[in-house]
């Protein structure tokens, strides 16, 4: 198992040296994802696995942002080169250039709408408003809890239909 598992740890080493890292704060051998700065207005969930030559990555936050960064990936399969470093192989296949790993972690967070933390201690405010002119992040549970307030906020199992608190745009968040 060791012996399988030395390629997914050498990449999660190369992620935690070379790109901003905003979860988990204090990554273990077992945790085989990282969530990363991506930009200003989003970040992207990257997970290893000894069953792919490539990480998985999907990015989050606004979807003018996000919908051509995702587009992008999909053909991380085809371009990923091994002999690369995962920062290279991923400024490459998105296009962009990844922010620096930061010595005041912090900086790099994004602050929740409303609780106005960066993080809750368990999760970052990874619920981005679809408009690019708002862009606002949110935890998922506070805004679980801001929706289920108002009343034009409509519930269909786990998933809530509601309107931006600050711009009154639409959004969709599911409680996972």
């Amino acid at each position: 198992i060791c012996l399988q598992m030395n390629e997914p740890w050498r990449v999660l080493d190369d992620i935690d040296r070379t790109l901003q890292v905003l979860q988990p704060q204090h990554p273990r051998r077992s945790d085989l994802w990282r969530r990363v700065a991506v930009g200003d207005l989003a970040n992207a969930l990257i997970e290893v696995s000894p069953d792919r030559y490539h990480p998985k990555l999907i990015v989050y936050g606004p979807a003018s942002i996000a919908g051509p960064l995702n587009n992008r990936a999909k053909d991380m399969r085809i371009e990923w080169n091994s002999s690369r470093g995962v920062k290279d192989n991923l400024e490459d296949i998105l296009g962009i250039k990844l922010p620096e790993p930061s010595v005041y972690q912090q900086d790099g967070k994004i602050k929740c709408g409303i609780c106005l933390a960066f993080d809750d201690g368990a999760e970052i405010a990874d619920q981005v408003c679809s408009s690019d002119q708002c862009a606002q992040s949110f935890h998922r549970q506070c805004l679980i809890q801001w929706l289920t307030t108002k009343e034009d906020t409509r519930q269909s199992y786990n998933t809530y239909f509601g309107k931006c608190p600050y711009c009154k745009g639409n959004m969709v968040v599911a409680n996972s």
